[in-house]
């Protein structure tokens, strides 16, 4: 009996022990798995937190690689989210069609009278430009024919006609000859000192704008002349390459020792939206931060040829305010530079940007409004040999402080 009694309670202790070494162990187990989930978990975020490091600076990395010009004094994430957005500016050209059209093709140049060499090929499109302010292709006929072997004056009748069936009409004289009569230039000169004594008021400011064809520029002689600012051209777009003003970066650096307030302009031949863009972000690279005192000038001239570039009227406006908008978007502001001749007949400038006028006579007619007056091509000022074109800013109109 009482052994019986002994060997249970030894049974009951062996089954005790066991239980609670198994209890141990499970426990122990649990633990380890747990851990090692907590440590995987603690892995899985860590290594996800590198890789958001990563990406950002990626992104990072490109953003300032396609954008770097340490120029953006306002430089903002806002302001590259402009530049990048495919809508600029309100509305497309694309858009449009001849049913928006409502106006006659024009002749941008048609001379009354041409002369060709005897022998020589006679092309009209080498004469005459032409647009219309929808469609991008005009087509042009011409009635009547030149003989270029034959010594003679030739009659030709010119027609435009766009997609909408508007046309206009006009005539131009073919003159074949031995010898072509040399150009000749009697306009005259007008140098810094006269020029200061009509335009010098209490409203204006008197400068020049000058490219590589100045070459070397003494701007402390410009200064001590009474010039008070420079536009100075950093470069362009020319037969579909861009390129930098090879006297660009002395000129502005020199201007801007001599005291002089400074601005730049963009020779332009454009004819998408895609290449203003890319040619502005090249514009920027240039500029390298540079402070500015006046707003960017797009210069865009080439309308002796405007049929070439396959664009309306409506499309070179739409490009201007692609311009304007992404240089906005750099930081920098910016307006039209222009002919009294195209302002009146090309541009439309519907949000009144600024605009800078070329119009070489003492008086102009143009009615529209401007804050810099192109007054003359045929300059002279101390510190530049040859030619220089002189300006008139109306300070009332737009201040450089």
């Amino acid at each position: 009996m009482n052994g019986d009694i002994v060997k249970k309670i030894i049974l009951y202790i062996v089954g005790a022990v066991v239980m609670a070494g198994l209890i141990l162990f499970i426990r122990k187990g649990f633990k380890e798995m747990v851990t090692d989930q907590l440590a995987e978990q603690k892995a899985a975020s860590e290594a996800e937190v590198d890789t958001s490091e990563e990406t950002t600076e990626e992104i990072t990395t490109e953003v300032s690689t396609e954008y770097t010009t340490e120029a953006t004094t306002e430089a903002t994430t806002e302001a590259v989210t402009e530049i990048t957005t495919e809508a600029v500016v309100e509305e497309t050209t694309e858009e449009l069609t001849a049913a928006d059209d409502v106006k006659n093709p024009i002749f941008l140049s048609l001379p009354k009278s041409v002369e060709i060499k005897k022998g020589n090929t006679f092309y009209v499109n080498d004469f005459v430009s032409f647009a219309d302010d929808i469609d991008r292709s005009v087509e042009l006929t011409v009635e009547g024919d030149v003989n270029t072997d034959e010594l003679g004056s030739y009659e030709l009748k010119l027609m435009l006609e766009d997609d909408a069936g508007h046309t206009t009409n006009g005539n131009m004289t073919v003159n074949v000859v031995s010898e072509l009569t040399p150009s000749s230039s009697t306009k005259e000169k007008e140098d810094f000192e006269s020029f200061k004594a009509i335009y010098k008021n209490d409203n204006t400011s008197l400068g020049i704008d000058v490219s590589r064809w100045q070459e070397d520029i003494d701007f402390e002689a410009v200064k001590n002349a009474g010039c008070d600012f420079v536009i100075i051209r950093i470069g362009g777009y020319d037969d579909g390459s861009q390129y930098t003003d090879r006297y660009f970066k002395t000129n502005i650096e020199k201007a801007k020792a001599a005291g002089l307030k400074v601005g730049i302009y963009w020779h332009a031949e454009e004819n998408s939206e895609d290449q203003v863009k890319d040619n502005v972000r090249y514009m920027m690279e240039v500029l390298g931060g540079e402070s500015l005192d006046f707003p960017i000038a797009y210069d865009w001239e080439d309308f002796g040829h405007f049929q070439k570039y396959g664009m309306s009227l409506n499309d070179i406006n739409y490009y201007f305010e692609v311009f304007y908008n992404t240089v906005k978007a750099y930081g920098y502001d910016a307006c039209l530079y222009s002919s009294k001749n195209f302002l009146e007949n090309v541009w439309t400038n519907k949000n009144d940007h600024p605009v800078w006028l070329a119009n070489y006579t003492s008086n102009t007619t143009y009615y529209g409004s401007y804050y810099m007056w192109q007054q003359a091509n045929t300059g002279s000022i101390p510190g530049i040999n040859g030619d220089v074109d002189l300006n008139v800013l109306y300070t009332d109109r737009y201040s450089a402080e």
